[in-house]
């Protein structure tokens, strides 16, 4: 097999890259959890009957001979990209640091809480090999820029350098730096190509490591999430439209000093996106009401809500109430090995004492996360006041620009060309790994990476889907109809928030115990009673 290469090695790599791409044929089967045919979000996650997910774009390797538990390790590698996100500099806490939840967090503790997710997301890989899919701080890794094509321009640099938080962190890119200039040959961002490189390293480590790898697996995952993410983060497809014909579709960006006169440009990212978007899953898990209904413990075991409630209370400077929980838990567990323990258990469940430890320990942990989750809220719609269709500006933010929910008009294009592309490469890698000639994949996924004056393979998809919809182009050409749907966004996360305070004042409500019980002083002077006195104390009589 010829070695692999790089735009810098080869002065013809992108019209022999387009070359490959043009021969590699689509042979697939119709993906069955495709609900309308041409919708997909790019969000982490399961999606419903009405939108997909980076999961679904992943579900078409079945096309392609990739079996059920490769296509799930794969995506888990996809996966850990959008939950690294949770990792920014801005809240994530120095290991020189005082605790101070909830404003800041250790990196430990944050990769804990994808953990848990991670085994709720992927039930079927953690039976298989816990440790290979087990959630570590290498496998996970810190908010880049770089994985997800964003820009990486700071406006605020707070901290003033992020790697005094953690090293893995990408330094501050200021205002002044010169990847952010538009590259006059290639009319795009200089940044852009750092996003192509980081891609081709996970290639390269998929690659080597093989099919029968979790490693080779998840590196590959990894590769594609970058490579989605440049439809839905760039405005590949608002040029791709406008080069089509309908020139009035907005650019997000203004024209800049390069051969295209309009730049390939991506946007400004936030992680309050990310992190606003906590309040579902941790609400879920936090204010289950399943965990309300008596069941008998056993011993040692530790649900989804106790692993949070222990994490989260080790992040709090007050050194009481995590060994306070902890002595309810070890209790807990002594109730499981007594005689009759189920008996004893249900008596205690009745009267209210362990709802009541449940409670207190639930409700530091909710003002807590309200406190974070609110804060990331606040910053959501930053700039975008700032118009760069007019303002001179090639510096969008990425809730301007990203396509990544399906109300965005163009989301379902932005899905459909990654889709293509994400075939198109799973093709070629399975084309190397079976040693085929020509097979590389490393200069197929990196020649997507091209403003759309450059390329054709998308043309005639481009065209067919606008006069399919020309209700959406119409849409995408009015700043108006897009600023709606940042507004719809916005108040979806904030709806989020409220849920998250609504379920957990609900579930709290329904934990409170009945003081008026004579036995309930009889408890109190156990571990647990004293451990719940110890917290009650600290939360204040309102609790």
């Amino acid at each position: 097999m010829k070695p692999l290469n790089t735009p810098s090695d080869n002065p013809h790599y992108y019209t022999e890259a387009m070359h490959l791409i043009s021969q590699i044929p689509i042979d697939e089967k119709p993906s069955s959890s495709s609900q309308n045919g041409d919708t997909v979000d790019f969000e982490a996650g399961a999606g419903d009957k009405n939108k997909s997910t980076h999961r679904t774009i992943e579900e078409v390797l079945a096309s392609v001979a990739f079996s059920t538990d490769k296509i799930e390790a794969i995506y888990f590698g996809n996966w850990l990209r959008d939950y690294s996100q949770l990792l920014d500099p801005k809240i994530v806490r120095a290991t020189t640091m005082p605790k101070n939840f909830p404003d800041v967090l250790s990196r430990e503790a944050l990769t804990q809480i994808v953990d848990v997710l991670a085994i709720r997301e992927f039930p079927a890989l953690m039976k298989i090999d816990r440790d290979k899919f087990k959630v570590t701080p290498q496998r996970l890794g810190v908010y880049r820029p770089s994985e997800h094509i964003d820009n990486p321009r700071v406006v605020n640099p707070e901290p003033a350098d992020p790697k005094h938080r953690d090293a893995d962190f990408e330094p501050w890119v200021l205002p002044d730096n010169p990847v952010l200039q538009v590259d006059f040959e290639t009319s795009k961002k200089r940044y852009i190509q750092g996003s192509v490189d980081v891609m081709v390293g996970e290639l390269k480590k998929a690659m080597q490591e093989g099919p029968s790898s979790t490693d080779g697996l998840r590196s590959f995952g990894a590769a594609l999430h970058t490579l989605e993410d440049f439809f839905a983060h760039s405005n590949f497809v608002e040029l791709s439209l406008i080069k089509t014909g309908y020139a009035d579709v907005l650019p997000w960006t203004s024209k800049a000093d390069c051969k295209r006169s309009l730049p390939l440009v991506t946007g400004m990212f936030g992680a309050s996106d990310v992190i606003a978007s906590l309040a579902a899953p941790l609400g879920e898990i936090l204010f289950s009401t399943e965990d309300t209904t008596f069941e008998p413990t056993k011993a040692g075991f530790r649900s989804e809500q106790d692993q949070l409630i222990l994490i989260l209370l080790g992040e709090h400077p007050n050194e009481i109430l995590l060994p306070a929980f902890e002595g309810y838990l070890q209790v807990r567990d002594t109730w499981a090995d007594l005689p009759f323990s189920e008996w004893v258990e249900k008596l205690q469940w009745q009267l209210g004492t362990p709802l009541q430890v449940l409670s207190n320990a639930v409700g530091t942990i909710m003002q807590g996360m309200l406190t974070l989750l609110g804060n990331s809220i606040d910053d959501s719609q930053t700039l975008l006041g700032d118009n760069p269709n007019t303002s001179g500006s090639t510096d969008p933010t990425h809730s301007q620009l990203a396509k990544d929910h399906a109300e965005h008009p163009l989301h379902s294009l932005a899905a459909l060309l990654a889709r293509d592309a994400v075939l198109r490469v799973a093709q070629t890698i399975l084309g190397h790994w079976e040693d085929k000639p020509g097979a590389d994949p490393v200069t197929v996924a990196s020649s997507y990476f091209v403003h759309p004056q450059d390329c054709d393979w998308q043309d005639g998809k481009v065209r067919e889907w606008a006069e399919k919809h020309p209700d959406l182009v119409l849409s995408s050409t009015r700043k108006s109809d897009l600023d709606k749907v940042h507004e719809h966004l916005h108040n979806s996360v904030v709806q989020g928030l409220e849920k998250f305070k609504e379920d957990g004042s609900r579930f709290l409500s329904a934990l409170i115990s009945t003081d008026t019980n004579p036995l309930l002083e009889i408890w109190k002077l156990t571990p647990a009673g004293r451990a719940a006195t110890h917290i009650k104390e600290f939360l204040g009589p309102k609790n």
